[in-house]
């Protein structure tokens, strides 16, 4: 009967500690991305962390939350309907912090490409989630503003 107890307890911690763990950094790119196409501000700006930190090409704009940085009505204005990534790949990881690098494609309403682009990502683990903290643009990129 002890072992049982202690068998079930140790099931107990097992199950515990596994619907604790945090998603993936990969499956929180995943995600943003997700929520970008459904141009979901409140939730871009729950899965990052502040202040955002863009990076693109020779610009460096900090800005105090992720939907301070875009403007998806000046988005649409270029075509843009949605983005898709196309390759994705965790270059690094630690207790704390994460980047990952994708190439991710924006398509208008036809589903025709309208550009395609390099990113890396970093994030930061913070509450048991990771979170978006600062995107590394090669080349260039439009936000939406009036750049």
């Amino acid at each position: 009967m002890k072992k049982l107890l202690i068998i079930l307890i140790l099931i107990a911690f097992v199950a515990i500690s596994y619907s604790e763990e945090a998603e993936s950094p990969i499956e929180a790119i995943t995600d943003y991305f997700e929520y970008f196409n459904n141009v979901d501000k409140e939730a871009l700006n729950k899965n990052s962390d502040s202040p955002f930190i863009f990076v693109i090409g020779n610009k460096k704009n900090v800005y105090e939350s992720y939907g301070d940085a875009v403007d998806f009505e000046g988005l649409k204005k270029t075509g843009w309907s949605y983005s898709s990534i196309n390759t994705i790949e965790l270059i690094y990881k630690d207790d704390a912090s994460a980047m990952v690098d994708i190439n991710f494609s924006r398509f208008n309403k036809d589903k025709d490409p309208i550009s395609t682009t390099d990113v890396i990502y970093l994030l930061l683990l913070k509450d048991n989630q990771w979170k978006v903290k600062s995107a590394f643009v090669q080349g260039n990129l439009s936000l939406g503003k009036d750049e």
